[in-house]
């Protein structure tokens, strides 16, 4: 699974045979009235959003949700960020009653990977009885308000009091985020909100999240939750990240290589810009002399003093393109569809019919590039 921007990344083979939902075995024999509600109407939400077809996900959630935060723009953040009809199984383990009338339901994400389940998040969603029915509320309804807020252009940003916030920081990358909009074509771009904690784990609490695999507590760590348009960092300025924001309407089923690839040579990964990324990419090979560059899928498991080369080779891709043809050849890279997140391959087309390098190229295409290659 890819989305994971930024400084890090985890690569895992995944196995999720009928994508089940289950319920502890304490909610599914309780005898209160209100939990068994509460509990069918959860075990509901989570039957549509399995049986039905990827492109009807935002139509359920829409149902299923609280109209505040629909007009604010929000559906299901923590399943929108992970979800569980890809990549495992969605345990409920934990319904009980909070006060003004809302329900918290505590649920752990499994990774099914042959006869190993490893838990991948552990997160709170809340439900409240509406009118005639429940309506689901996001962890983020009630952390908001006691976060600070300052908007300018498109982004709201939210930081909690003891985080030192820089305006003219956040003004730039509000800047950067039409700038690179514009540049791509984007002229309708949506509202970012754009979450900072004094760490990256406190960011992704602050949407609901006790514990995810995803976590890091470096600087440049950062995440884009594509489907509500959500930033997580520690930083005002994550470039690599408002570049996802800002291309996400254009490339949300690009293959994930040139999504990354794009973000790195903009905003850097991991801290580092794009010219010193080609630097670690020649030490590597240089180190390597007999590795192939074409087989990137056994390059993106793991992280070389904090870089993946993944991102690296994929944002090579986008300078060549760039060079040969300007943003009009980056486009038409975006014009192809990853079919899976996890598989590679997907690129291959777009490399050879708009770039001109067939398969068995690009391993000496890349070295060639990468010893050749010059900042500007």
């Amino acid at each position: 699974m890819r989305n994971i921007i930024g400084c890090f990344l985890f690569l895992i083979s995944l196995s999720s045979p009928g994508q089940k939902t289950t319920i502890n075995l304490q909610i599914s024999s309780s005898s209160d009235p209100e939990i068994i509600a509460v509990r069918n109407f959860w075990q509901s939400y989570l039957d549509d959003l399995k049986t039905s077809p990827l492109t009807n996900k935002e139509s359920i959630q829409k149902k299923y949700w609280n109209n505040i935060e629909l007009q604010q723009g929000f559906t299901d953040i923590t399943l929108g960020e992970f979800p569980f009809y890809t990549i495992g199984e969605l345990l409920t383990f934990e319904i009980t009653k909070e006060s003004n009338g809302f329900y918290r339901i505590r649920c752990m994400v499994l990774i099914i990977n042959s006869t190993i389940r490893s838990v991948f998040s552990i997160y709170d969603v809340y439900a409240k009885k509406d009118q005639s029915d429940f309506k689901l509320y996001n962890h983020f309804f009630f952390t908001k308000p006691k976060l600070q807020h300052f908007q300018t252009g498109k982004i709201d940003f939210y930081y909690p009091t003891s985080y030192n916030f820089n305006i003219a920081k956040a003004k730039l990358t509000a800047e950067s985020y039409a700038k690179f909009s514009n540049l791509y074509g984007n002229m309708d771009s949506r509202k970012v909100t754009y979450i900072i904690g004094n760490t990256f784990n406190e960011a992704n609490n602050y949407i609901g999240f006790d514990f995810s695999i995803v976590s890091s507590n470096s600087p440049s760590a950062g995440y884009y939750v594509d489907n509500q348009n959500i930033i997580l960092c520690s930083r005002e300025d994550h470039l690599h990240e408002i570049i996802h924001a800002a291309l996400n309407p254009l490339s949300a089923n690009v293959p994930s290589l040139f999504k990354e690839g794009i973000a790195t040579y903009y905003g850097g990964s991991g801290g580092n810009n794009y010219p010193y990324l080609i630097d670690q990419l020649k030490n590597m090979i240089n180190n390597n002399r007999d590795i192939d560059l074409s087989k990137i899928e056994d390059l993106d498991k793991t992280l070389d003093n904090g870089s993946n080369y993944f991102y690296t080779i994929g944002a090579i891709f986008i300078d060549y393109a760039l060079k040969i043809g300007g943003t009009k050849k980056v486009l038409a890279l975006f014009q192809y569809s990853a079919s899976s997140p996890s598989i590679w391959d997907d690129p291959i087309s777009a490399i050879k019919k708009e770039l001109g390098i067939e398969k068995d190229q690009i391993d000496s295409f890349l070295k060639q590039y990468v010893k050749e290659y010059k900042a500007n």
